[in-house]
């Protein structure tokens, strides 16, 4: 693997070398290079890793830019998986990456990526990328036609394996007096972007030049992507173009059915998706729940919603949080805030005397815990207050597992049975007051 000779890989830490390997063996990887960011899911993998480890790590990987991590979106890109992987040199491999990158929602992921396919030799790929590009950082949710018209367009290096053998043979009737080099010129001459260029390169430059510039990974991918840039521009223009407007047109009728279906088939592999539910969820929650608002906003509005809903928190509680929102002079990164205080004020009471005895039983049973742990308490009292507590737990919950503990204790020690009355009566006393 190449990216072993990389300096920039080379300098990072063990532990992010890991994590990005980790990433790219990943089953749920998309042929965009796009995964949900689950790091308590892969710090399992990893019995010496906790997960604060494995967020360092990926943040590191970001900072050396083999990563984009949206954490609002919860949703990781890797950055050269189309070129790394070679991708593009698959046409339907490449299809299938440019139908699933329009499912991103995060911005900051579409620009990252947008970039990524520019670099992507278009005299090869055709100019499905380039347009896909512009596409994504529109804001396009779904595939536009205009990338499926452009999917149709083969790249200068595939076209050239069949044009050269059509080309010849219409020149020869005129040419068949003179030599054999009159029938080179003329298939030199009319088409020297083309034909020449093409019927030399597809065996060198698909194996030549796009691999010089899949060396470079990591921090420095943004200096070696600049000419790429400008040469993919000229590329895509350097057609004439009358040949890129005749080719799509004609072939725009004959293929228009092979995409529909195309996107018939990724419309019923997308209804049992996960992420397209809760990103259609996640639209109408935003739609019906907020005022009319600019684009930028609503997108970043449905960013927090898909990850609130990504927890499994309920949508009757989402809708309430975005009608606080609306009513406050918030940023939208606020919404979680206002969705967890709408579920505290449900889960915490009200009544004055009901809250003081909530917060007596926390401390108390916070003291006995510390107590226990300090004393290495392996009595019924001490496990249970040492033990695994449930999550959310109420006054009730901790009371319960305290008397519980206490009734162990008298059932296992009779002996002890004054002690563990006297601790008992100390316990309520601290409830009481």
């Amino acid at each position: 693997m190449h990216i072993w000779t990389d300096p920039d890989f080379i300098e990072l830490s063990a532990v992010a070398k890991l994590i990005y390997l980790q990433l790219l063996s990943q089953p749920k990887l998309a042929y965009s290079g796009v995964l949900d960011l689950a790091a308590k899911r892969w710090a399992r993998s990893h019995p010496d890793l906790d997960v604060a480890t494995v967020r360092a790590a990926l943040s590191e990987l970001d900072a050396a830019r083999f990563l984009v991590v949206d954490q609002e979106t919860e949703e990781v890109l890797v950055r050269s998986f189309i070129r790394r992987d070679e991708l593009w040199k698959q046409p339907n491999m490449l299809r299938g990456a440019l139908r699933v990158a329009f499912e991103i929602v995060s911005p900051i992921l579409r620009a990252a990526l947008a970039r990524e396919l520019r670099r992507l030799p278009a005299g090869i790929t055709g100019p499905a990328p380039a347009v896909a590009a512009i596409e994504l950082e529109n804001g396009a949710r779904e595939l536009p036609a205009s990338v499926m018209a452009a999917m149709e367009v083969p790249g200068i290096g595939r076209a050239a394996k069949s044009r050269p053998q059509a080309r010849p043979t219409a020149p020869q009737p005129a040419a068949a007096a003179t030599t054999a080099v009159p029938a080179a010129e003329p298939s030199a001459t009319p088409s020297v972007a083309p034909s020449p260029n093409p019927s030399g390169n597809p065996s060198a430059d698909p194996s030549g030049n796009p691999s010089t510039k899949d060396l470079g990974e990591g921090s420095r991918e943004r200096e070696t992507g600049e000419p790429v840039l400008t040469s993919v521009d000229e590329k895509v223009g350097a057609p004439a173009p009358a040949r890129t407007r005749a080719h799509p047109r004609p072939r725009e009728d004959e293929p228009a059915a092979a995409a529909t279906t195309d996107d018939v088939q990724d419309e019923r592999s997308e209804s049992g998706s996960v992420r397209q539910v809760r990103r259609a969820e996640a639209e109408r929650l935003v739609r019906v729940h907020c005022p009319d608002q600019p684009r930028r906003v609503v997108s970043a509005l449905r960013g927090q919603v898909i990850g609130l809903l990504r927890e499994g928190i309920e949508p009757a509680v989402i809708a309430a949080g975005l009608r606080v929102w609306a009513g406050k002079t918030l940023p939208p990164t606020w919404l979680p805030d206002l969705v967890g205080e709408l579920m505290r004020a449900r889960a915490v009471p009200v009544d004055p005397k009901s809250r003081r005895r909530e917060l007596a039983v926390a401390q108390t049973f916070e003291q006995i815990r510390a107590d226990a742990i300090a004393e290495d308490d392996c009595s019924p009292v001490g496990l249970a207050a040492r033990g695994e507590l449930p999550a959310h737990a109420d006054a009730a919950t901790l009371q319960r597992l305290l008397d519980d503990a206490l009734a162990a204790t008298v059932a296992t020690d009779p002996a002890g049975t004054d002690h563990g009355k006297g601790a008992e009566d100390e316990h309520g006393a601290e409830v009481a007051a």
